[in-house]
C-alpha cells in the first residue's frame, strides 16, 4: 500500500522524535532500530524507507533535540529583560526540573561522550547544534559587548555540570555543581 508523502514525512518526524528521546535518555548504542521501530508500531524494514542508517537518524535525532532546547531556551529570553537573559538561560539550563529529565533535555549534557566515537554526519549535526547554544549564549551579552565568560566557557561549564550532577550518586553534591555553576555563571546582582 502506498502512503501519501504528508504520511510518510510524518512518520519519519515521529521516528525522529522518538529516537532523540530514547538517545537522550538510554544513550544511542543502547537504543536498536528494530526496538525503537516496534514502540512506534512500525516494521523494522520500514526504517529504510526513511533513513539510510543508523547514522542518519542519530544525525537526525540530535538536530531535533538541539531544536528543542533551542527554541525552550529563547522562549525564555523571551520573557526577561535584556540585563536578566544570562541569568534566566543559566538558571533554566541547571535546573533541577532538566536535570531530571535527560530524555527531554540538552543534547550536549546526555550524548557528549558518546558523540566523540560517532561518524561526521552525527558529529556534524552536533556542532551545528553547539555553534547554536553559542550564539544563543553570545545573545545575552549586553549589545556590544563580548559576554564574560566567553559564550565557550559558559556552555562548557553548564554542560559539564548538569552532566555531572547527573551522574553522581550523592543528591547533595549533585545540586551543588548545579547551585556552584549557576552562581558562578550568574551570581546574584548586588542592588
Amino acid at each position: 500500500m502506498r502512503y501519501s508523502p504528508l504520511h510518510k514525512a510524518d512518520v519519519r518526524q515521529r521516528i525522529v522524535r522518538t529516537a532523540s528521546y530514547r538517545f537522550r535518555s538510554e544513550g544511542m548504542d543502547a537504543v536498536g532500530i528494530a526496538n525503537l521501530m516496534a514502540d512506534l508500531g512500525l516494521t523494522h524494514g520500514g526504517f529504510y524507507s526513511h533513513f539510510r542508517d543508523k547514522e542518519a537518524l542519530v544525525a537526525e535525532a540530535c538536530r531535533h533535540g538541539f531544536d528543542e532546547l533551542q527554541q525552550r531556551l529563547a522562549a525564555v529570553l523571551d520573557t526577561v529583560p535584556a540585563e536578566q537573559r544570562l541569568a534566566a538561560l543559566v538558571q533554566h539550563y541547571l535546573s533541577l526540573a532538566h536535570r531530571d529529565r535527560p530524555d527531554d533535555g540538552c543534547v550536549a549534557a546526555a550524548l557528549g561522550g558518546e558523540m566523540a566515537r560517532r561518524d561526521q554526519p552525527s558529529r556534524q549535526a552536533f556542532t551545528a547544534g553547539i555553534e547554536a547554544q553559542l550564539a544563543l549564549l553570545q545573545a545575552c551579552a549586553p549589545p556590544g559587548e563580548e559576554m564574560t565568560p566567553t559564550p565557550c566557557v559558559a556552555l562548557a561549564l553548564m554542560v559539564g555540570a548538569l552532566l555531572l550532577s547527573r551522574a553522581v550518586s550523592d543528591p547533595a553534591l549533585s545540586q551543588r555543581f548545579l547551585e556552584e555553576a549557576t552562581r558562578a555563571l550568574a551570581p546574584p546582582r548586588q542592588v
